[in-house]
């Protein structure tokens, strides 16, 4: 019986894209674009689930037997402006629950599964597992209370940054800016604040199955993300930062991870780990090959 590795993700990801283009004669890769459900049929039975791929001819008829492993990527939901406005967040809470059950089911290989990605993506439970762990990190302060923040920070010398992600919609996102004015009207909307730390650099580790990708980025803004002129270079692991790394890989169970330190001197200071972080973009700057090393994972 063929056995497939199943991506979950949208029409958006460029990075599946490149793993269907590189590895779809070594492996046999389905994909379900979450955006474009209306062009599949899954049927969810007490005996089996029926999949069928409407563009791609593919029928799977009983989906968790026939596949190994499933990789969970950025998923978004589809358009739903044929609809009665008052019907859409409802339509949207169902397809979320349903194809979120179905991943978070499957008892095979899964990278990773949808809520263990919710519990550890989130800052305010990072934060605590770093103190917990003996992390050196940043001061920080999480609050909807302006009044309580602008009594503890000072302009220009703290950084605001979102709890989520970053994601706001589709194609756009909040990154890290340097507070320069008084906070206001976060009543409704709790920010994530840190003391600005002047790095000489910053280090983004990507790990996957016991394997460590290392790489120093230098740049002269807050947030590397939005700055095309920030060097790369790939690095040996830090023995501090090994060691920090496998405490919170231990601690939480993790397979993959994205970890973000910032670098001072001999400080290193942690900032965040994205379990379900980009890497495409380092593998194409330095010639990795994380893709190679997450597909021999979903192999296995």
């Amino acid at each position: 019986m063929k056995k497939y590795i199943l991506i979950v993700t949208s029409s958006y990801d460029t990075t599946v894209d490149f793993l269907i283009q590189n590895y779809c004669v070594k492996y046999n890769i389905i994909r379900l674009n979450l955006d474009e459900l209306e062009k599949y049929k899954i049927s969810i039975t007490d005996d089996y689930i029926y999949y069928e791929d409407i563009q791609a001819n593919l029928i799977i008829k009983d989906l968790f037997r026939q596949i190994k492993s499933i990789y969970f990527r950025k998923i978004f939901l589809p358009s739903l402006n044929d609809y009665e406005e008052k019907y859409r967040n409802y339509m949207q809470k169902e397809i979320y629950n349903f194809i979120i059950g179905l991943v978070d089911s499957f008892e095979g290989k899964v990278l990773s599964k949808p809520t263990f990605l919710r519990q550890i993506e989130n800052k305010v439970y990072q934060l605590f597992i770093a103190k917990k762990l003996g992390f050196n990190c940043p001061k920080s302060i999480i609050s909807n209370d302006y009044n309580f923040v602008n009594k503890k920070i000072e302009p220009y010398k703290w950084i605001a940054k979102p709890l989520s992600t970053g994601k706001i919609t589709e194609h756009k996102y909040i990154l890290t800016n340097t507070v320069n004015e008084k906070i206001d009207n976060i009543e409704l909307s709790p920010t994530y604040f840190q003391t600005k730390i002047e790095a000489d650099y910053e280090l983004r580790i990507t790990f996957i199955d016991n394997t460590f990708y290392t790489v120093k980025i230098t740049s002269n803004q807050v947030d590397w993300r939005n700055n095309n002129n920030a060097i790369y270079e790939f690095i040996d692991t830090p023995k501090i930062i090994y060691d920090e790394c496998m405490k919170f890989i231990n601690y939480t169970n993790l397979k993959f991870g994205a970890f973000d330190y910032m670098v001072k001197g001999n400080m290193y200071y942690f900032l965040e780990c994205n379990p379900n972080g980009q890497w495409l973009w380092l593998e194409n700057k330095l010639n990795l090959d994380i893709s190679d090393k997450i597909m021999r994972y979903l192999d296995a």
